[in-house]
């Protein structure tokens, strides 16, 4: 057994170092795959990958689909399931490629490691998920005062994040440089420390919303900061907060301003929004359902493809599908949806119906035409 634990080991380190070197794959995403090799070393007792075959397949889907939540008596989802079993796919698909394993480990069973189809479309359907009124989102701006730097910067942190739909660990850790204030884009560049998903460049141009306040807000901030704070191109858009000693260095407390630290990770400004949505009496949402409210809103305009086109890569995504498909974005709301339906006018479909011409009209009118035309 120790062998096999040693063996199992070196040939995981060598699909991570596959996946990070030769896939370009962010340590979140390899997280993924590893969190999913780990259930099947827990189902087979660490058992060597090789012995891998179509009864080991089976029963551990059905093992993994009978799991239960982490401090919870439910069930784990099936999008939960189809996640692992993707990951654990792609990775027994390259193990039988490599050596010592490639007449061990058939390929054409790897793929009992499917769901149903049936299972696949409930894992995969888009969820209806809740995002933030347009409202909602001026309320929580709006009741920021601004009169302090902290609040300055959690205005204009949710302002530019309600203009561009760029996720939150992006948005927090954006640096001067990446702001284009001629052009009004924010290049969420990697090489300058910006954490995208999968390390992407993207650029992102504000969208011009008829609401005007939350880019006024924005610019102010950033100005502040290069000329009044005197900010450096490496500084951060939106620093943490400066902590002073209280009473003989017992404790800490927030001084209302700010130091040209970044965040450390998203926690902070995650707070944040909640701490702004509750003191502006509004129902939190995540940052996140900002990119929601934003395609949302975008949906409802009547768009060219190539217009789509640009909206999509203003977000990040390679394909308008991504955008307003497959993934829920732009996904009509189910009251929205029966709204729409209940106030389709029958009535007056049927009144047109009724205009046209029955067969035997339709015959007079044409021998009629041909006549004429004789």
């Amino acid at each position: 057994m120790a062998m096999a634990i040693y063996k199992n080991e070196l040939v995981k380190r060598q699909f991570y170092g596959h996946l990070k070197n030769a896939k370009g794959f962010s340590l979140k995403t390899i997280d993924c795959f590893e969190k999913a090799i780990w259930l099947w070393e827990d189902f087979t007792g660490k058992a060597d990958f090789a012995n891998f075959n179509k009864t080991k397949a089976e029963e551990f889907k059905e093992w993994l689909k009978g799991k239960k939540k982490v401090r919870s008596e439910g069930e784990v989802s099936l999008s939960f399931c189809y996640d692992n079993l993707r990951h654990l796919k792609t990775f027994f698909e390259w193990l039988s490629k490599q050596s010592g394993y490639k007449s061990k480990i058939n390929q054409t069973v790897i793929d009992y490691l499917n769901l149903t189809m049936g299972e696949i479309r409930t894992a995969t359907q888009p969820r209806n998920g809740e995002c933030p009124a347009l409202e909602d989102i001026k309320s929580v701006i709006e009741h920021i005062t601004g009169k302090s730097e902290v609040e300055m910067r959690d205005k204009a942190l949710i302002s530019l994040t309600f203009l561009t739909g760029a996720r939150i660990a992006a948005i927090s850790s954006l640096s001067m440089q990446c702001f284009d204030r001629k052009n009004l884009t924010i290049h969420q560049d990697p090489t300058w420390g910006v954490r995208t998903k999968n390390s992407k460049n993207i650029t992102t141009a504000i969208v011009p919303f008829s609401y005007k306040e939350p880019l006024n807000y924005f610019l102010e901030w950033f100005d502040y900061l290069e000329k009044d704070k005197k900010f450096q191109p490496t500084d951060p858009i939106f620093p943490a907060t400066k902590r002073e000693n209280g009473a003989d260095n017992l404790s800490y407390y927030s001084s209302g301003k700010v130091e040209p630290t970044f965040w450390k990770n998203t926690t902070s400004p995650r707070k944040i929004f909640e701490k702004r949505f509750v003191q502006a009496g509004i129902k939190y949402y995540h940052p996140h359902t900002f990119r929601h409210l934003l395609v949302e809103e975008i949906s409802k305009l009547p768009l060219t493809e190539e217009q789509k086109k640009a909206f999509s890569q203003n977000l990040g995504h390679e394909n308008t599908g991504t955008t307003f498909g497959s993934y829920g974005y732009g996904k009509i709301r189910e009251e929205k949806q029966i709204e729409i339906i209940r106030n389709i006018n029958f009535e007056g479909q049927q009144r047109e119906v009724k205009y046209l011409a029955s067969e035997e009209e339709m015959e007079r009118i044409i021998q009629k035409a041909i006549n004429h035309k004789q």
